[in-house]
């Protein structure tokens, strides 16, 4: 069976470029013999839907070792599947017409790729943002370079509590100084900077508007938004979807836009990380829940799983489990409709959040006050 990706919902077509990324002033935490290397994936609004190739949702390597995942945590598939492609056109020239763009960053749960949230990347690139999306190179399962190199993660296979939370405690530092340093090539390549050898889109450098950046993240990329936010402040507004918070931003609060959105069973009164940033967070803040939804429900795990389910290559009540009782499409829909209301209203394209769309009132998701 093929997997496909719901349609984006914005009026934009969409682009794709894919950087490989140098910190030659970082040694690596995983690997202190080489410099740190990142693979970005940018999605932007673009002025052309077919004078390009279409970027795969997910290449065949990453896609196997996903698989392999789902396979650790469940029963093994019984049929076979693939994925079909992305909405992206691979370096597709830029519009020009909106003028400059907001940026949203984008950083993945504990061990998945940065193409683990495609649909929610994609979408927001059609009603015009740039998103900024990164794998955390030996920390995802596996990641994808230039020629086919592959680099696993070298993050060690453990049930015991305490060094999982230590590992994840290392990766949100290593995470964070990952962003931050895609936040400075961002700057080169406003200017028309070539990071790697692969000449940018055309236009693209031309529609980075520096000075509107927010950040989204999955589980420990929520965690790593929050904690981008607390030490960068060119980072203005921020999401974190159903990740427990780590690092000092837990006892220090932020004074810009924070919203967190859990699932059916977090809220703060089950974390206690975020009722302690909530008591000590000085900016406008949010909470919802996601009546129906799991853990997974906040990546592409919620479009993937139900349909392996469907069609009986994995029990469906092993979807249920992971992805939860929420109609994926409807889950994927809201997560879209919510995260872009959020982004327009704290980077300024409406007032405040009483004019945003009035799909924002919907009651699978539950304001938490």
């Amino acid at each position: 069976m093929v997997v496909a990706l719901p349609e984006p919902t914005g009026a934009d077509a969409i682009g794709v470029v894919d950087l490989h990324l140098v910190d030659p002033s970082r040694q690596d935490p995983y690997v202190p013999t080489r410099a740190r290397e990142l693979m970005v994936s940018i999605w932007y609004p673009a002025a052309d839907r077919t004078a390009m190739p279409v970027r795969p949702w997910i290449s065949e390597p990453v896609a196997q070792a996903y698989a392999a995942g789902l396979a650790e945590i469940g029963p093994s598939a019984t049929g076979s599947w693939t994925l079909a492609p992305s909405h992206g056109r691979v370096d597709a020239a830029a519009e020009r017409t909106g003028g400059r763009r907001p940026i949203v960053l984008f950083s993945p749960g504990m061990g998945l790729p940065r193409e683990a949230s495609t649909a929610q990347a994609e979408d927001l690139a059609g009603h015009g943002f740039v998103v900024v999306a990164m794998s955390h190179t030996y920390e995802s399962r596996v990641t994808e370079f230039p020629g086919g190199r592959l680099e696993k993660s070298l993050l060690p296979q453990t049930a015991d509590a305490g060094q999982i939370k230590a590992e994840a405690e290392k990766a949100l530092q290593v995470r964070v100084a990952d962003t931050r340093f895609v936040l400075d090539r961002l700057t080169d390549l406003s200017t028309g900077a070539d990071p790697d050898g692969h000449p940018l889109p055309a236009n693209l450098a031309a529609i980075l508007d520096l000075s509107k950046i927010a950040m989204f993240g999955h589980s420990l990329g929520g965690a790593t938004a929050a904690q981008v936010m607390h030490d960068d402040r060119r980072v203005a507004a921020g999401v974190d979807l159903d990740g427990s918070l780590l690092g000092s931003v837990v006892t220090d609060g932020l004074d810009r836009p924070f919203a967190l959105i859990g699932s059916n069973d977090r809220e703060r009164t089950q974390d206690p990380t975020w009722q302690q940033f909530w008591a000590a967070d000085r900016g406008p803040k949010l909470e919802f829940r996601l009546a129906g939804s799991q853990h997974l429900s906040f990546c592409d795990n919620q479009l993937i799983v139900p349909a392996l389910g469907a069609t009986g290559i994995v029990p469906a009540d092993f979807a249920a489990k992971l992805v939860g009782t929420i109609d994926p499409r409807n889950s994927l829909d809201l997560q879209r409709v919510y995260l872009r209301a959020f982004f327009d209203t704290t980077l300024g394209r409406y007032g405040d959040l009483a004019t945003a769309p009035a799909a924002l009132l919907h009651p699978e998701m539950i304001l938490v006050p």
